[in-house]
């Protein structure tokens, strides 16, 4: 196995809310490669949503449907007991909190009160609060985010996850308070970037759209910087994060950047690789189009690097390369539970046919 650590996670229980989004369905299916016991809690939002929920189930992941922003539901899901509890339910798309502030508050800032709530009655070992990268203040100076500079936002979506940031911190003192369980510990994600994510006005759908159609690559901002990380990496990092909560060698109570070593590439980048990648494709700017962004987003990972001893295997041109290989094996009539396995396989070093699913 490419990480020893890993194999820490046989036989473990483990409780993912939005198990069924773009970075859930990954998590879930890789711990249950390394042999854990993984049960989802998420709505069924969509087709997509659904489809993930009925294919993670045949890995044997057992879902549970529901909202985190019903207290009640959650609290009763977390009172069968996990040893971990990594939440990843949220609203998380810039464009959608513009159209939907309310819906994108309650989803990311109550449902992370619920959850932490939840927790401090039925406490898990290890709990984990996946946020995004656009909590922070943008300086508009380009240099990188660390752990400690400013929260905050000027769009709905960035300042939900500022408050969900606050909200987990709030939570860490009430668990101190009460004797120190659970461990918990907050990770902002940087953008993240794989097979299967088809959400729409995002870089890597949009790019795959177009280049499946034969058509031109119209990007809205080719010059935005952003930290995009291939959710295998990111899986990894999550799983080596919970792990050191449960056991102790993290003391909980911290947020985690994670985020690609080096400054980032730009979206016209990105776009070039993914169609080099396909096999080519024409690449055109089209600016403007749609609510402005920050442009330029730097992420510092190196607390967490530093901590987990976690390094990302796939740079951008390799993501790529996987990413253009699973839409392939899709297209050629792989089903999206079989091509996610079998890419958690290959980056976990496990035999082609999977890891015990215990």
């Amino acid at each position: 196995m490419a990480d020893s650590r890993l194999t820490r996670w046989r036989g473990r229980q483990v409780l993912i809310t939005g198990h069924s989004g773009f970075v859930g369905a990954w998590v879930a299916t890789m711990l249950r490669q390394l042999g854990a016991t993984v049960t989802g809690y998420a709505i069924s939002a969509d087709e997509q949503t659904r489809e993930r929920s009925r294919w993670l189930a045949s890995l044997g992941v057992r879902g549970t449907a529901g909202d985190v922003r019903d207290f009640a539901a959650v609290r009763d899901a977390l009172a069968a007991g996990y040893d971990t509890v990594l939440h990843l339910a949220g609203q998380p798309l810039v464009a959608v909190g513009w159209a939907e502030p309310r819906t994108t508050f309650e989803t990311n800032v109550l449902g992370t009160v619920n959850v932490l709530e939840a927790a401090r009655h039925h406490p898990p070992a290890a709990l984990v609060c996946v946020t995004s990268d656009k909590c922070y203040r943008n300086r508009g100076t380009g240099e990188p985010y660390r752990e400690g500079d400013e929260l905050g936002g000027g769009c709905p979506y960035s300042v939900s996850k500022a408050a969900a940031e606050l909200v987990a911190e709030g939570y860490w003192g009430v668990f101190r308070q009460a004797g120190g369980a659970p461990r918990t510990a907050s990770v902002r994600l940087g953008n993240v970037i794989g097979g299967g994510d088809l959400a729409a006005r995002r870089l890597v759908p949009d790019c795959l759209a177009a280049l499946a159609g034969g058509r031109p690559v119209q990007l809205r901002d080719p010059a935005a910087v952003r930290p995009f990380q291939h959710v295998l990496d990111v899986a990894h990092g999550l799983l080596l994060l919970a792990g050191a909560l449960a056991e102790g060698g993290i003391a909980g109570g911290e947020a985690f950047n994670f985020g690609p070593p080096g400054t980032g590439v730009t979206a016209r980048e990105l776009a070039t690789t993914l169609a080099a990648a396909w096999g080519g494709g024409r690449v055109t700017g089209q600016p403007g189009a749609g609510p402005a962004e920050d442009q330029t987003l730097r992420l510092d990972g190196s607390r967490a690097a530093v901590a987990l001893s976690w390094r990302h295997r796939l740079d951008a041109a390799a993501a790529a390369d996987w990413i253009v290989r699973w839409h392939r094996a899709v297209a050629g009539g792989v089903s999206p539970g079989q091509a996610t396995a079998a890419q958690v396989a290959e980056f976990l070093g496990l035999p082609a046919s999977g890891a015990a699913a215990a």
